[in-house]
């Protein structure tokens, strides 16, 4: 935009200085826009990928306390992992059948209960090398298959994902061949099968506890 023909010398330098001020501020914004839509079209193994090697630089992090490296790393997986749906699949049809206090809660104290094992399992690995082998993407579903690589062997760690509004988001994890998720829902059927939702939360009550 040309300035004012009225405007005295010193207001001139002013007002291009203003112009160039904004132009540079709208270019800002225009770059952080953009960063934030190819973050959120980032593919499922840059999701993966993310997570990941954040966790093993908080646990590689030697200035960190334990319980400080395992609050940054909660918050790593909370970025990515589907919560609710993690929590609705576990219940499966005990999930309609909960209030929705329960569900709440349930989500809550499952995610404890599900962080403190991946990142147990992750803590383990902490000096080895994480290769990521492959990914397979199925309309909104997709699986990243990972590999820790010891000394003496190698363990397979893989990812599914659905594809939400706001990106890819795990919502199982495969140590060796055994879904999280499958082994959880065992688990809490009996429980709810023998003491109701009400004698499941009690119990994931008591084991958070400590």
């Amino acid at each position: 935009m040309p300035p004012p023909n009225s405007l005295s010398p010193e207001n001139h330098m002013l007002y291009a200085r203003t112009v160039t001020f904004l132009t540079r501020c709208a270019a800002c914004l225009l770059l952080a826009a953009s960063m934030q839509v190819s973050a959120q079209n980032g593919s499922p193994t840059d999701t993966v990928k993310t997570t990941v090697n954040a966790i093993l630089e908080i646990l590689r992090n030697d200035t960190l306390g334990q319980d400080n490296a395992r609050v940054l790393m909660r918050q790593e997986i909370a970025k990515s992992f589907d919560a609710r749906a993690m929590a609705q699949s576990v219940l499966s049809t005990n999930w309609r059948q909960a209030t929705e206090q329960q569900q709440e809660e349930f989500q809550r104290l499952f995610m404890a209960t599900l962080e403190d094992t991946y990142m147990g399992r992750l803590e383990a690995y902490t000096n080895e090398i994480v290769e990521f082998r492959d990914e397979e993407i199925n309309n909104n579903r997709s699986q990243v298959d990972t590999v820790v690589v010891t000394s003496s062997n190698e363990i397979p760690i893989n990812y599914k994902l659905r594809l939400r509004s706001d990106g890819w988001f795990v919502y199982d994890v495969e140590v060796e061949n055994v879904s999280m998720v499958s082994s959880y829902r065992e688990t809490y059927r009996s429980v709810v099968r023998r003491s109701g939702m009400d004698g499941l939360l009690e119990q994931m009550r008591e084991k958070a506890a400590g």
